[in-house]
């Protein structure tokens, strides 16, 4: 079983030179007509644009935690700091210099350890924004106020296919799921670049799982090969405690057989486990065109009991852009196994890498990069019709 694979990075514009797309100019996103209305709530967030950041619901308030800005030209574009609002419109900065640096593509979770709820922040990658230096995170901390943190796991660098810890990554993802009378943390996939031993500029993508019910001690899970990936979408479903997993990012594939340019055949499927070791790729092929399933740094939620995949960015078999509809395109999948279309529009502009929070029963989205200029600040919620 692989549970990681060293990827050259290189660059895919060259290589897809030869496609041709629509201006973003001559493009107009068709409004949005699915499932849900979408209310904007604020253009101009207190909190500074940015991108994968993480953002939770915690003690009846919205959460926005770090960042990065790369537009950023004055100042550090990578953000340590933590906002709440009790409405997605007037914010309160919590803390403006928390202890686990500027960060991004960590996740911030909420789960009881059995000491009560609490705030938990997972890997990334962060950088002393005094000393510039900056490196891939497999640490953990805690917090019940989002002022004061604590450090309940510190950073290590295990052996890659290291069996008793998780190897330093970002943009993994991280969800709570119940199993067997206890819930876990469960983390899944990621990237990260090796400190030794493989080229420079290697990018290594994941495919193990790990659980814990404490944000310290982590078992693995062994998992099957679900493929490689990082960015991708997680969701539990809150019927069955079934974990899904869909799309992501994963590099150029030199070792896939024939013409596959995905770790798996299956790839982009949904993928999904009862137990983090055992996992079953689902499609429906004829229900919508499968570019829609090319995505990576987008969203899953479970609403009435149907899945819906929000919008995001490319993965790595096509070069992103803003003026293609697969990024913007919503689809769902119904109970019994019932694919479709939600909506080829957005009311809510192209985007990926954005904060996505359930709350007072709305689904909101905050920030990210998009069509607009770049990363924002902006803050949306939907309700269902």
């Amino acid at each position: 079983m692989k549970r990681f694979i060293p990827i050259v990075s290189i660059a895919l514009a060259g290589l897809l030179a030869g496609c041709e797309f629509q201006s973003f100019e001559d493009y107009e996103i068709p409004p949005y007509d699915g499932d849900f209305t979408w209310t904007k709530v604020t253009g101009n967030a207190q909190w500074c644009n940015r991108q994968d950041l993480a953002a939770v619901a915690y003690q009846d308030k919205l959460w926005v935690l770090g960042g990065f800005n790369p537009g950023q030209v004055t100042g550090d574009p990578y953000q340590e700091d933590v906002w709440s609002s009790a409405d997605g419109k007037e914010w309160t900065e919590v803390q403006a210099n928390a202890p686990w640096k500027g960060r991004r593509g960590h996740t911030v979770t909420v789960f009881d350890d059995g000491t009560g709820e609490a705030m938990f922040l997972i890997g990334g990658f962060s950088v002393n924004e005094e000393t510039g230096y900056r490196q891939y995170e497999n640490d953990v901390w805690k917090s019940t106020d989002g002022e004061n943190w604590q450090l309940i796991r510190e950073r290590t660098v295990p052996e890659l296919d290291s069996l008793y810890t998780w190897y330093p990554r970002m943009n993994h993802a991280v969800v709570v799921a119940s199993h067997g009378g206890k819930k876990y943390l469960y983390l899944i996939g990621g990237s990260t670049m090796a400190e030794s031993g493989t080229p420079r500029y290697s990018t290594i993508y994941f495919n193990d799982v790990w659980r814990s019910t404490d944000g310290i001690t982590w078992e693995d899970m062994h998992s099957e090969d679900f493929g490689i990936r990082a960015g991708h979408a997680a969701v539990v479903d809150p019927a069955t405690g079934r974990i899904y997993v869909q799309g992501g990012n994963h590099g150029i594939i030199f070792e896939g057989t024939g013409n596959q340019s995905t770790p798996l055949p299956d790839w982009t499927w949904l993928w999904s486990t009862e137990d983090g070791t055992h996992w079953t790729a689902e499609n429906d092929t004829a229900a919508f065109p499968q570019g829609y399933l090319y995505r990576t740094e987008h969203q899953m939620t479970f609403y009435n009991n149907i899945l819906y995949a929000f919008p995001g960015a490319t993965n790595s078999n096509q070069h992103f852009h803003f003026a293609l509809d697969e990024f913007v395109t919503m689809w769902k999948r119904e109970p019994e196994n019932i694919w479709s279309v939600d909506s080829n529009g957005s009311d809510t502009d192209a985007r990926y890498s954005y904060g996505f929070i359930e709350f007072d029963h709305k689904i909101w989205i905050l920030g990210g990069d998009t069509n607009a200029n770049g990363p924002a600040n902006d803050v949306w919620y939907a309700e269902f019709n």
